[in-house]
């Protein structure tokens, strides 16, 4: 009763449509046919006679290559057996491209979704799985993906894979489905040279399960868990016990921050980018309850905090010696933090980006006295989250070196507070209000008081131009661009009562005056001078 098949596409005639539908026929029809003993899947066999694959039957895989979806059709409504090695690929949605060579590969990802699966078939995919040799499946996909109940199929199978594992993506919306899992050892299913892992909902719970090879570097780790039930057993673990090993990125989202005190990372490691990101409803209750500098995060690049994840920052130790790329926080919940002003040690960082409550911050931030920004930029259009700025000293607030300072609407009222290196050369200072009320404090100062030193760009838009004359630029200073732009006439308003000349600009070798910004040309006193220097 052995009958052996074989793919279509290992037919001359690759075209034949009622071929290709003859083949599927025989593995999965729900028509009455004649119930096979066994069958091998080969690539070079030819169909025989068409019957029907049922629970008992026997079918043998070897030294073939055969796509998702009929691997995982197979190891639900049959009995596999794999010798020597095959290779799992993702399919490509043609009805004939289901088995093919061994070398046989596709771009495709693969997809282990069991959503229309019995209990029944689950236990037969289970059962199968359990039979297959370790090292004996090689998988050739970028990405595999797995949802609900298709978790527990893939970690079992990748417990059997031999070398490379694609980049993984599981979820779950359910706890049921991850319940399986509950009597599994933790470190248990080994996962080797993995680029990325991607876990969300109670899918972030296999974590502990997972063991990563020694060797390893993760390309990123993203968890995310919308809701704290979702993190119920791993809050639950000691801290640092949930090993990661090396990591370029890690990206915890949600109520998935509190996991941070529990992942052990090498101390050498050097991360690419550290994302912690919640919203406004999602409050983190345990890692907010740490002491300050607890939580150690070494060197890193790239520092991301949003919402309430914001309020960690006093708790992270930084590397005395990070160099970091970029600090972006944004639209922070800061109503825990109570440190000094300077005690929250950043080091040295090359783009700072403030949003919104965020901007509070910054009188606290500790930097490097060797730091220089490239870019420096705040932006909120609500008085209320700089309140307690204005009551800061001006120039106390050191940034030392800065190339490029972007300052948009309430944030402009800063720029007084501001302290910058001696030497500081600006190669960009950008200046924007769209309301009169976000620059009625500096317009209190004297003129020429707001010092600025050196800066070969200058763009201000709006009511700033209004601010011009508080600037104080370094008496030798040669500007490679001036650029004012306004479109309402109450936004030069200012300048216009100013007598012509008395606004002191100096050498620019280029002037940009867009919109009704063009009537205070006469009002500048500059010196336009050549690209070469010669006036």
């Amino acid at each position: 009763n052995k009958r052996e098949v074989a793919c279509p596409y290992c037919k001359e005639n690759k075209s034949d449509k009622a071929y290709q539908e003859e083949i599927l026929g025989v593995l999965f029809s729900l028509m009455s046919r004649q119930t096979l003993l066994s069958i091998e899947l080969r690539p070079d066999t030819e169909v025989e006679t068409v019957a029907e694959i049922a629970r008992d039957t026997k079918v043998v895989l070897s030294n073939i290559a055969v796509s998702d979806a009929l691997f995982f059709k197979l190891l639900s409504r049959a009995a596999v057996e794999v010798r020597n090695k095959i290779s799992l690929v993702g399919h490509d949605d043609s009805l004939g491209r289901c088995i093919g060579e061994s070398d046989w590969r596709t771009s495709k990802r693969i997809n282990i979704w069991f959503d229309r699966y019995s209990d029944e078939e689950m236990k037969q995919a289970y059962e199968n799985i359990k039979k297959i040799p370790k090292k004996s499946v090689q998988i050739v996909a970028g990405e595999m993906h797995a949802k609900e109940n298709g978790i527990y199929v893939l970690l079992r199978l990748l417990d059997r894979a031999d070398g490379y594992i694609p980049d993984l993506f599981l979820e779950s919306s359910k706890r049921e489905f991850i319940v399986e899992m509950a009597e599994t050892e933790n470190n248990s299913i080994c996962i080797e040279n993995i680029n990325r892992l991607i876990l969300t909902g109670y899918a972030v719970g296999v974590l502990p399960k997972l063991r990563l090879h020694e060797e390893n570097v993760l390309e990123e780790l993203s968890l995310d868990a919308k809701y704290s039930r979702e993190i119920t057993e791993i809050l639950k673990m000691k801290r640092n016990s949930l090993w990661i090993g090396r990591a370029k990125k890690l990206v915890l989202t949600g109520y998935a921050v509190d996991i941070l005190t529990k992942l052990r990372i090498p101390e050498e490691n050097v991360l690419e980018e550290l994302s912690l990101n919640t919203n406004g409803e999602q409050k983190p209750t345990e890692i907010l309850k740490e002491e300050n500098n607890s939580i150690w995060v070494g060197k890193m690049r790239k520092l991301e905090l949003s919402w309430y994840a914001v309020g960690i920052l006093p708790k992270l130790k930084i590397h005395e010696e990070n160099e970091m790329e970029e600090l972006d926080l944004r639209t922070g919940f800061l109503g825990q933090i109570t440190v000094k002003n300077k005690s929250l040690w950043v080091g040295k960082v090359k783009v700072l980006k403030l949003r919104d409550t965020a901007i509070k911050i910054l009188p606290k931030l500790g930097f490097h006295k060797e730091n220089q920004m490239k870019v420096l930029s705040l932006f909120t259009d609500r008085p209320i989250y700089i309140v307690s700025i204005p009551r800061e000293e001006n120039k106390s607030i050191w940034v030392g070196k800065v190339e490029k300072l972007e300052l948009y609407n309430q944030t402009v009222e800063i720029l007084p507070k501001l302290r910058f290196h001696g030497e500081n050369v600006m190669e960009k200072l950008v200046l924007s209000a769209d309301k009169p009320e976000e620059i009625s404090e500096i317009l209190k100062t004297k003129d020429k008081s707001v010092w600025v030193g050196k800066v070969k760009v200058l763009k201000l838009e709006g009511y700033t131009l209004g601010i011009l004359p508080k600037l104080r630029f370094r008496g030798e200073n040669v500007m490679e661009k001036l650029v004012l732009s306004a479109d309402k006439p109450e936004e030069i308003s200012k300048i216009l009562k100013t007598k012509d000349k008395s606004v002191w600009v100096g050498k620019v070798k280029k002037v940009r005056l867009k919109g009704l910004a063009k009537k205070i040309e006469n009002k500048l006193d500059f010196t336009l001078i050549a690209p070469d220097d010669q006036e």
